[in-house]
């Protein structure tokens, strides 16, 4: 139940910034779907065990091929599409942990704690961003390159 809840919640959150990026309707459907697939396997994965920035990287890149899919079928530029369905996935809660901690480090003085708390948070919002990147950039580096591999 909990898990049908979070991807009902992202799709929430996808269908707010295809109202903000000015997405045309008839393309909302097909966001929400690349949404409720990435953000469900990265969920999934997150919940057996991955590691976080493993499932944020493999949950980005079914997201985009989806997006990919979509863009060919819709004759649609693949990040009109992708772009609001992988926002739900950014690290915000561990960037602002790492924010907080670093205020904190103003405030209070300089520890050892706090500063391994901050760091701490802080790659964990780098690393995830970073995967969601590579997973983003798969389905362009495998479909639209222009020249051979080798």
């Amino acid at each position: 139940m909990w898990f049908i809840e979070t991807v009902v919640l992202s799709c929430i959150i996808t269908l707010g910034w295809t109202l903000m990026f000015s997405v045309p309707k008839r393309y909302i459907l097909p966001c929400l779907l690349m949404t409720a697939c990435g953000f469900g396997l990265k969920t999934a994965l997150v919940y057996q065990h991955v590691h976080l920035v493993v499932a944020s990287f493999f949950g980005a890149m079914l997201a985009s091929f989806l997006g990919v899919y979509f863009s060919k079928k819709y004759t649609l530029p693949p990040k009109a599409l992708i772009s609001p369905s992988v926002i739900c996935m950014m690290p915000g809660i561990a960037a602002y942990k790492a924010m907080v901690s670093m205020v904190q480090i103003g405030y209070f003085g300089f520890s050892d704690e706090l500063f391994s708390q901050m760091m701490v948070y802080l790659f964990e919002a780098l690393f995830v961003t970073s995967g969601l990147v590579l997973g983003l950039s798969i389905p362009g580096l495998l479909f639209y390159r222009r020249r051979a591999i080798v």
